[in-house]
Parts: structure tokens; C-alpha cells; sequence
């Protein structure tokens, strides 16, 4: 190429660097409809804010999936807070105060908005309990702050008529009304009520039993509602979540986690030294879990050896042994037995070996 004609092509280059340059600050700063950097599709690239109004503030590839707002969770658990005491019969409840008590559970204090002439309220009555599952907030359980403490039944225990409670209260001549109710539809189907009686003045014990009527459903509330001596609705409540149990309900292991855990590749768990070894089991309609090692060998479960009974659930479907293993070998399979009114279950698919 001639010397006329390179000089020629390199200043036609120079200039289409300084055109392409000037091109991609117009682009980048007058032209809101054409991004100045392109994103990848899991990233967001931020542009400098300017002061023109119509300046991008941001440019995104496909939209990511954002975590609501703690205000809404918030607005969200109170509304459902208050749904759930106007069903137990608050008249127009108030959602006073929230608490974040979990990643995915609250806590909403709730007051009647009016007591005893019309009165306005401003103290805080019953907490009531939430988990948010997918679908929104639900009610776990609801406590009447300072007036109502149960101890029976346990939150998510499965009972049967007739049903035992007891604790402390205090309210209006002592009594204390209890009623056992079954999910359904709009109001809680009501099988049975009952009242014990508690302290008038202060905390005492009560202790009582409910007799209820056969569910046709799976789970319910037993509700206890101080008397306030006046026709004003309830003013507090304390519920328990609780679950039916019927001779027809065989008992189920849904689940079966180990800690040590089992290897990878197999139903295998491996021990050395000595140690706990733990046995966390999901099941339903059980009322007793017994866990047994099986020696290695045909026709050896008669020397199964018992590592453990758990008879008090955590929520009435969590159940837990622990064995605290010696130092010594050994080889067999776990042998989990769960009891019920509806029979038992077992589950034998995990071996142990100790090295």
C-alpha cells in the first residue's frame, strides 16, 4: 500500500474511534431505550444517578425474584392475627404490636378495640403465634397474656375424649371456659365444652377434663376464654393446636434422619469412638417411639438391644432418641418402632457400624 493511502486509512480509522466514541456517550447518556453496559442474566448493572429525570437507574436482564418487605410480612401477619381472634369471638380485635420470632414464624399482640362502656382499649390482651408458609400467615396458637397458662394439652399433641388441661389462671370469679373445636370451613365446628376453675385474684392452678364429640376431621383448637363477668365478647383467649386421635388412625413414619449421618451413597452410619448417635423421626398418630440395634445375622432381632423410648413428642409429629454409643465394635441396623392407638409401625433401613 502507498504511503498516501495509509496515511489516508489511518486518519479515516482515527476518526471512526472518535465518531464510535462520541457515538457510545450520546448512547450511554441521552437514550434511556438503550442500555450503556450489558447485564448478564443473573446480574443488574447500576448506572450513576444524574439529575436528568428521564436518566436510567438501573438496567436488568430478567427480573430477579425479591424477598417481600419485613413491613408487609408485618401487615400481612397482623391481618391474619386478627382474623383469627374475630373467629374465636373478639369483638374488633387490634393488632397492637408485631415480633419476628423465626425466619419464618411471628408473634402479634392483639387487644379488643373497646371493654366495659365503650371504653377504648390500649393494652395488649392475647400474642398470638403465626408461621408464614407459602400461601401466607396461619395461626399456631394464641396465649391470654398474664391471665391464661396451659399446660396440658402440649401445642400439637394428638388427644381424645375426653381430653385433660390444666395450668393457672385468673379471671372473673375463677372460671375459665374451655371448648374443644374442629377445622372446618368458615367457624370452627364446636364438639364440646366445659369450664374449670382457676384463681380469682391471682394465678392458681386449675385442672379439669372436656368431654368432646367424635371429629370427622384431623385437627382442631382447644380454646380457653376467661369469664369477664360481662357481655363483652371474648377479651382474651389462649388456644393450643391440637390433633385428633381415633382407632382408625395407624400410625405412620413419614420420616427418619440420624445424626451422625449415614454416607452418601448408602443407608450406612459409620461411628467411631464413643458418642451420641441421635434418631430424629416426622410421624403421625404415634403416641410412643422405641429405637433398637439389631446385631448383624440372620434371626438376631430377639437380641435386639433398646437404645431408647421417647413418649413426649416435640409438636405432637417430632420424635427423638439419643444413644450415647460405647467404644466398642459393632455391626447391625436400627429398628425403629412406632405405637399408636391404631397399631405399630416399624422402619429397619438403616444400618449402623461402629469401627
Amino acid at each position: 500500500m502507498r504511503p498516501a493511502h495509509i496515511r489516508l486509512a489511518a486518519v479515516a480509522g482515527a476518526l471512526a474511534v472518535v465518531i464510535g466514541v462520541a457515538t457510545a456517550f450520546v448512547v450511554g447518556r441521552d437514550n434511556p431505550a438503550q442500555p450503556a453496559a450489558v447485564a448478564s442474566p443473573t446480574t443488574t448493572t447500576v448506572i450513576p444517578a444524574t439529575d436528568r429525570d428521564d436518566a436510567p437507574k438501573d438496567v436488568a436482564g430478567p427480573t430477579p425474584t425479591t424477598t417481600p418487605k419485613p413491613a408487609d410480612q408485618s401487615k400481612a401477619a397482623k391481618a391474619a392475627a386478627v382474623t383469627f381472634m374475630r373467629e374465636l369471638g373478639m369483638r374488633d380485635p387490634v393488632a397492637a404490636s408485631y415480633r419476628k420470632t423465626g425466619a419464618a414464624a411471628a408473634e402479634v399482640g392483639i387487644h379488643p378495640r373497646a371493654g366495659e362502656g365503650g371504653r377504648l382499649l390500649d393494652t395488649i390482651t392475647t400474642k398470638v403465634q403465626l408461621h408464614r408458609y407459602a400461601n401466607g400467615w396461619v395461626a399456631t396458637g394464641a396465649r391470654a397474656d398474664g391471665t391464661i397458662e396451659v399446660d396440658e394439652p402440649l401445642p400439637f399433641s394428638r388427644i381424645s375424649s375426653p381430653v385433660a388441661v390444666s395450668g393457672r389462671s385468673v379471671a372473673y370469679e375463677g372460671t375459665v371456659q374451655v371448648a374443644v373445636t374442629e377445622d372446618r370451613r368458615g367457624a370452627d365446628r364446636v364438639l364440646g365444652k366445659s369450664f374449670v376453675n382457676g384463681g380469682a385474684d391471682a394465678l392458681a392452678d386449675f385442672r379439669g377434663q372436656v368431654q368432646f364429640s367424635r371429629p370427622t376431621g384431623d385437627a382442631g383448637w382447644v380454646v380457653f376464654t376467661p369469664d369477664s363477668g360481662a357481655d363483652l365478647g371474648v377479651f382474651s383467649a389462649t388456644a393450643v393446636r391440637v390433633r385428633f386421635v381415633n382407632s382408625d388412625h395407624k400410625p405412620q413414619i413419614l420420616g427418619v434422619v440420624t445424626d451422625p449421618r449415614p454416607a452418601a451413597s448408602s443407608r450406612l452410619v459409620t461411628l467411631t469412638g464413643s458418642g451420641t448417635l441421635t434418631v430424629s423421626v416426622k410421624g403421625f398418630a404415634i403416641d410412643e417411639l422405641r429405637v433398637l440395634l439389631v446385631p448383624a445375622g440372620t434371626g438376631n432381632r430377639p437380641h435386639a438391644k433398646l437404645l431408647g423410648v421417647d413418649r413426649s413428642s416435640e409438636n405432637g409429629e417430632r420424635w427423638s432418641v439419643s444413644w450415647r454409643y460405647p467404644d466398642q465394635s459393632f455391626h447391625g441396623h436400627l429398628l425403629i418402632q412406632a405405637s399408636g392407638r391404631g397399631g405399630t409401625v416399624e422402619h429397619d433401613g438403616v444400618a449402623v457400624y461402629h469401627v
